[in-house]
Order: structure tokens, then C-alpha cells, then sequence
């Protein structure tokens, strides 16, 4: 494919460069997430996954549907998991 068009070059030209900031600002948000939970797992001496998980319910406000998954998955694990003996 080649674009011969001026106004059409321009166009996509300015869509990548409008694209390329958006994914700078996106990783430099991610750079922040990761400090402010390194940051937090030193001070308060909580392991990072952890929080990670912490601040992805608290964003999501999901905590509910977190304890039944984990109620269900516990209720899966024990039938799974103990058997009687033969």
C-alpha cells in the first residue's frame, strides 16, 4: 500500500504521533503505579503482589465478587482435593 495523497499522509501522520504520546503517557502512569506500590510495600513491609491485588480491587470496586470467587474456589478445592481413602 502506498499513499500518494498529501492530506492523507498528513492525516495518518498526525494520528501516529497523537497515538505514540497517548502510549508515552500510558507507561509513564505505569511507572507510577509500580513506584507507589514498591513505595508502600517498604514502608508498611506488605509484599507487593499483595497490593498490586489490593489496588486492583479497590480500583474495580470488586471486593465482593472477590469473596465469592475465593468462597468458590475453596468449596472446588476441598472436593477436589479430599478424597476418602480406598
Amino acid at each position: 500500500m502506498i499513499v500518494n495523497n498529501p492530506n492523507d499522509r498528513k492525516v495518518i501522520l498526525d494520528a501516529m504521533s497523537e497515538h505514540s504520546n497517548s502510549v508515552t503517557r500510558v507507561e509513564a502512569e505505569k511507572d507510577l503505579q509500580k513506584n507507589i506500590i514498591s513505595d508502600l510495600s517498604d514502608k508498611v513491609g506488605i509484599d507487593k503482589k499483595f497490593l498490586n491485588k489490593l489496588a486492583t480491587m479497590y480500583h474495580n470496586q470488586n471486593f465482593q465478587q472477590f469473596q465469592q470467587e475465593r468462597e468458590e474456589i475453596e468449596e472446588l478445592y476441598e472436593s477436589v482435593m479430599t478424597t476418602s481413602a480406598p
